[in-house]
This record gives structure tokens, sequence and C-alpha cells, in this order.
């Protein structure tokens, strides 16, 4: 994603250059953060020194740009990287989860060794010895022959370069890697080579390879990704009323804690939450525009960790950097309600990581409602019951009961962006537990007793899909049949009758529900429920599913057959 302040240089190279290199460092600094992908390693590239720029960029934007560009077209780019840097770039794209991904390992000594014996002797004299171990422990077979065994060398067609350690190499894509590596490595540190061969032949992979990944994790940890179980933190619930009513104090920026940088990636994204992200661009105080940089980095790092985010996925790492603006912003919106100047004192004194626990806070008190409705006398606790509720009303509820609830809306989940989202949820909460309510009282029916129906002979014959529209309208074409409001099924020659009664026809001929059967329904609501909200609820319930009665029955013809077989809005005895 490109910055649109990004430097515009002139187009001819040598004057571009010339402008670029007549900047203060801060400056050529800013401008490659700003850029992205191709762009950077154009500025990158203007630079008459690029490899000290290169190496104050943070550790995760090198492994950005790296990844955007793709290995092969950054060699010279890797091959300036600082150890710290190269070092970082293993560590985020060699493990899935606690397992070292082979192929990424071949991958990645294969682009060292394309970067020059210099890379490769520093990565030597940088790396820890059991850093290499564990990368040619799965790819290496390690052998030491001496006294009365040496005649059998001749016999053995492994590599050697001490006549004392063989090694057989696994495939000849690790032979490829590997004796080239040696062949550096021998003669820059004997004694290290040494201490390798030894720990190829007697040390356990296993080992090799939990000590490794917690190695890799404590320096992970060094640039703010924190282990797994403080990194749920962010997800402790707080209770978002008691922050609304909360007084807070400015805080001070502890700025020597600060010793590079923030990576930009994650800044980029801020305009996923419109109210933060305007809110944040009033801040015009250096020391705290940098300390709220800090604290959503840190907190980009601890949500990437606490969804298990493979750190070479950076789609997903986008995701959850999306995820993380949304609920910053529902969290600021909540205890603001849209109020400058409180949002202000907000940021200015509420740490980040609370603002975001508010956010998710303020769904984790839906996902209560939504437990206690489940809970309740209608669907008794069976989470099966909630079969019976329509879709999309079955998604959005099953939505809100996840782990991180989340909002159902055009076919897909989603994360709950704003206020407005967060009181849609509340009114569908309330209106699915005036509904059930309202069928439990009027209508006498429960999932036990749908359960125990004889569906035999009737469109459908399960009970998985009777929902509560199809108990509704049955019930309604009982009303008009019989007289009778109560959920039985009618008879397949009785359908037609009932559709006479209910529909007339508009202009194109379609069945639409008469003017005078929509308003007879709610005079009939409003003598059953005094609550104008609740009636609200039940008004909205019958619109529902009477535009799903004229969508299943109103394109048949008055004088075409009815087959129930092919429509699902009524429970139907053949």
């Amino acid at each position: 994603m490109a910055d649109p302040t990004l430097l515009v240089l002139p187009e001819d190279p040598k004057e571009a250059q010339r402008v670029f290199n007549s900047l203060p460092i801060k400056n050529q600094l800013d401008t490659v953060l700003r850029a992205r992908g191709k762009e950077r390693v154009h500025y990158l590239s203007l630079a008459d020194h690029p490899e000290p720029l290169l190496q104050q960029l943070p550790e995760l934007e090198v492994f950005l740009t790296v990844k955007e560009i793709g290995e092969k077209d950054c060699l010279e780019l890797i091959s300036l990287t600082t150890p710290e840097q190269f070092q970082y770039l293993l560590d985020l794209d060699f493990w899935k989860r606690d397992q070292l991904d082979l192929d990424k390992v071949l991958h990645w000594m294969e682009i060292l060794l394309e970067s020059g014996e210099k890379k490769v002797t520093q990565f030597i004299h940088a790396t820890d010895p059991e850093f290499i171990s564990l990368l040619m422990k799965k790819f290496v077979h390690v052998t030491i022959l001496d006294g009365e065994h040496l005649e059998e060398m001749e016999r053995i067609p492994f590599f050697t370069l001490d006549q004392f350690y063989f090694v057989d190499f696994r495939g000849w894509r690790a032979r490829e890697v590997f004796e080239p590596f040696l062949r550096i490595l021998y003669p820059i540190d004997g004694e290290g080579y040494r201490k390798l061969m030894e720990s190829l032949v007697y040390e356990f992979g296993s080992e090799l390879e939990e000590t490794g990944y917690r190695l890799r994790n404590s320096r992970l940890n060094d640039y703010g990704f924190p282990d797994f179980e403080e990194s749920l933190k962010i997800y402790h619930f707080v209770n978002p009323d008691s922050l609304a009513t909360g007084k807070w104090t400015p805080r001070v920026s502890d700025l020597e804690e600060i010793k590079k940088e923030s990576p930009t990636f994650y800044l980029i994204f801020q305009n996923e939450g419109p109210f933060l992200s305007s809110m944040l661009s009033k801040i015009d105080n250096s020391h705290e525009q940098d300390r709220l940089r800090q604290e959503i980095t840190a907190l980009c790092n601890k949500a990437i960790v606490a969804e298990a985010i493979d750190l070479s996925n950076i789609i997903g790492m986008e995701r959850i950097i999306k995820k993380v603006y949304h609920t910053l912003n529902l969290g600021l919106q909540y205890l603001t309600r849209e109020e400058e100047s409180k949002a202000l004192e907000i940021l200015r004194s509420l740490p980040i990581q609370r603002l975001f626990q508010c956010g998710v806070s303020t769904t984790l008190v839906l996902k209560r409602k939504a437990e206690a409705i489940l809970k309740g006398p209608w669907f008794s606790g069976d989470r099966e019951n909630l079969v019976f509720l329509d879709p999309p009303h079955f998604e959005k509820f099953e939505g809100i009961l996840k782990k991180r609830p989340a909002l159902y809306q055009d076919g897909i989940y989603e994360d709950f962006k704003d206020i407005q989202d967060l009181r849609e949820m509340e009114s569908f909460l309330e209106s699915i537990d005036t509904v059930v309510s309202f069928f439990g009282k009027e209508l006498k029916v429960n999932p036990p007793k749908l359960k125990e129906m004889d569906l035999s002979g009737c469109y459908p014959e399960r009970w998985e899909e009777i929902t509560l529209s199809k108990i509704y309208l049955t019930s309604f074409a009982n009303q008009v049949l019989k007289g009778v409001l109560q959920f039985e099924t009618i008879e397949q020659a009785q359908v037609k009758d009932f559709l006479f009664q209910v529909f007339e026809r508009d202009a194109q001929g379609k069945g639409v529900i008469k003017m005078e059967v929509r308003d007879g329904l709610k005079e009939w609501f409003h003598s059953v429920e005094n609550d104008p909200n609740k009636n609200q609820y039940l008004f909205a319930f019958n619109d529902f599913c009477l535009d799903l009665l004229e969508e299943e029955f109103g394109k048949i013809p008055p004088e075409g057959e009815v087959d129930p077989r092919f429509l699902k809005g009524l429970l139907v005895r053949k």
C-alpha cells in the first residue's frame, strides 16, 4: 500500500539520485519507511550508502519487503542486512508452529549462499552454533572413522574435509546447499566445524529442535512478540461501562525504552478504524505520537501471537492487524460516544491495550446475552435447538457465540467494526428473545414438542428443517383456514385456498400479501404485547415471514399447482 505523501523525484535517474541523497539521513529513512515493496527498494537503490540506511529499518519492515518482492529478487538487499535482521528473516520464515519447515530451510540456505561468501561468513560468526546444528540435522548424517576403520574410507562415498568426520547428505539438494556451506565454515572456524560435527553425531534431532524453537521465541520476544499466554491477556474482560465512567491522567511517554523506529506496516491500516484514525491524526505532541505508535505495535504483535498466525503469513497478519484497528475503533466509540475531546483525553491517558480490551469486552457482553437466551426456557440450553432459527438468524446467533464473537453479514463472518455493529447485534438478540418467548406463550410450541411431532408424509419430514418462520406461517395458515392460531400441519389441498385468501395480484401478476391482512396481524400483535419495543420486534419478524411467503408462493399463478416438495414456507401433509 503506497503512501500518498511519498517523495516525488525527478524522472531522470541521475537527478533523482542527486535529490534523494541531498536529503538528511532522517528524511531518507522516513521516505524509505513510508514506501512499500518495489518503491522501497527503488529508494534504497538511489542511496549513495544503502547499507546503513537499510540497517536502520525495523526488522519486520525488512522481512515484509523481502516477501513483497521475493527473496531471489532481493539478494542485494539481503546481503546488506545486519546479522540481527537476517536472523529475524529466518526466525519468521523457518517455522510452522513449533516444527521446522524443511523446504524453507533449504530455500533460505540457498539464498544465503547466493548472497555471497561475506554474508555466509557473517552468518557463521553471528548465529548460535546450536542453530546451525539444528538446520543441518535433518539433512545430513555424520559418521566418525578412525584407527582400524580408516580402511573403510574408500568404500564410503561420503564427503569429508578432515578425513575424520564423514558426511552423508540426504538428497542431492541437501548436498548442493550444505557442502559449499561446510567448505566456507571449515577454514574460517575449524573449532566451530569440529563442534558442529560432534553435535551432528551425538545430539538428538528432537532436542535440537526444541532448543531451537525456544531460542527463536526468546529472540522474537525481544522484538515485541511475547509468549502465547502473555498475548492472550489482550482478550481479558474488562467492564466497558466502568471504563466509560472512569477518570484518566495523561501518561508520560517512556522514550528511553524505544530503541528503533516502529514498523510502519502496522500503521498503514489505521484507516480501518475511521474514528480512531481521525483522533490519532489530532494528536500533535511528538512524544505522545511515539508512545501510541509503540503501544499499537506491541498490541499488534500480541494479537498475531494470540491468534496463532504463522509469522510468514502476511495475509493472515494483515487480517489480524485490521481486527486490532476495528476493535480499538469500537472501544473508543463506546467510551466516548464519538465526543472528540473525550476521545483525545482517552488516547492520552488510557493504555492502548486497555482500549482494545474495552472493544473486545463490548462483544463479550453481547455473547453473554446470547448465552442467556440460549439457556432460557425456549432453547433450554441446548445449542442443537438453534437450528430452528431461520437463515441468516441462525448464522448471526452462531457468530456471537464464537470464542471471539463475530458479526455475520453478506454471507461471511466479520469483525465488529463500530458502535453501529454493536447496536444492531444488541437489537437482533432482543428480537430473537422476544420472538421465541412469543412462540412459547402464544403458539405453545417449543423444541421438545417440535422434535416429538410425527412428520411422516409431511414436507418437510425432518424436524431439523422446521424453522421459526415455517412455524409462524403454518400457524397463520391455520388461523385463516380454521380460525385457530396453532401449529399443526395443513393439508396440501388447502394450500391454494389459503393463498387465495391472503394474496392479491400486483401489476406484474405476482401474488403479494393483502394490506388488510398485514394490518390485521399488526393489530393482533398490539393486543397480545403491550411493550412497544417488543411490538416492533414482532412486527419485523411478521414482515420477515410474510416476505418469505411472497417469495415462496407469489410466483405461482392462481391456476398453478402447488408442489410442497419445492416450497419451504409451510408444513404441509400430502
